[in-house]
């Protein structure tokens, strides 16, 4: 399911307000056997230091507490994520958009972008991303993907997009060769890339509710949403939803040159 962009900003607005932190709960607990986290595996390609960054669409600013950074600041268009950041400890963060920065050019070590970058207008952010990235600055980014998957997890994806009348939806689904050149349309180099799936177990309703809440789900009525949950909670056994994730890094050059993913 799709909408126009302000139906996007405005359902995003909604959702963010009303379930602040769930992204950051979502993939807490979705853990991989050797990556830990998602938000650890991103962490992972972070540079060590990383400089100065800057955390878009931080969200409740989980990724914080994984890099090593001599200064931080989160920005996000949500004010109940900021509230979920500062009630956590973390920051500073403050209101932000994506596309239209409020950071001086070349200021900025590392830019990172967690589970966000799908939800606004891609080439001004890039455009913007690289503006603020000092020259060999490192942009550093995670996606939702489509794949790996397994065999084992068709029928439980089936089976939720049954309930939900087609799976969850985002304004953009971002494929890796079109943003590769993306990145160098904005004068960043892609470096790395990598797709991991990352097990969501549903053990209890608690665990169904989770999956299904922290799913994008436009246009679904409440008692859609109920059908999915309740069928997520008849999943035989040992049952698990596959998070496949993408992330990637890119560095600004000075000149932009071609390069590959």
């Amino acid at each position: 399911m799709t909408g126009d962009r302000t139906d996007w900003a405005t359902y995003l607005a909604d959702y963010h307000q009303g379930h602040p932190g769930i992204t950051e709960v979502a993939l807490g607990h979705a853990r991989h056997p050797v990556h830990g986290t998602a938000h650890h595996w991103l962490a992972a390609i972070v540079p060590r230091p990383a400089g100065d960054v800057l955390d878009l669409a931080c969200g409740s600013a989980p990724i914080q507490d994984h890099i090593d950074s001599m200064s931080y600041l989160g920005l996000d268009t949500s004010p109940a994520e900021l509230d979920a950041a500062r009630a956590a400890g973390r920051g500073p963060v403050r209101p932000g958009d994506a596309t239209d920065l409020d950071v001086p050019d070349a200021s900025v070590d590392t830019v990172v972008m967690s589970m966000a970058l799908m939800l606004v207008p891609l080439e001004r952010t890039l455009a913007e991303v690289a503006r603020v990235l000092r020259p060999g600055g490192t942009f550093v980014a995670m996606v939702p993907a489509t794949r790996p998957v397994r065999a084992r997890d068709l029928s439980s994806v089936a089976m939720l997009s049954v309930a939900l009348r087609g799976p969850g939806s985002m304004p953009t689904q971002l494929h890796a060769g079109a943003l590769a050149r993306d990145l160098m349309t904005a004068g960043l180099r892609p470096r790395h890339l990598a797709r991991e799936r990352f097990p969501f177990p549903i053990r209890t309703p608690d665990d169904a509710r989770l999956a299904v809440q922290s799913l994008y789900t436009p246009g679904r009525t409440p008692a859609q949403l109920h059908r999915a949950e309740a069928l997520l909670q008849r999943l035989p056994g040992r049952a698990e939803l596959p998070v496949p994730l993408l992330r990637f890094t890119a560095t600004r050059d000075d000149v932009a040159n071609p390069g590959t993913a």
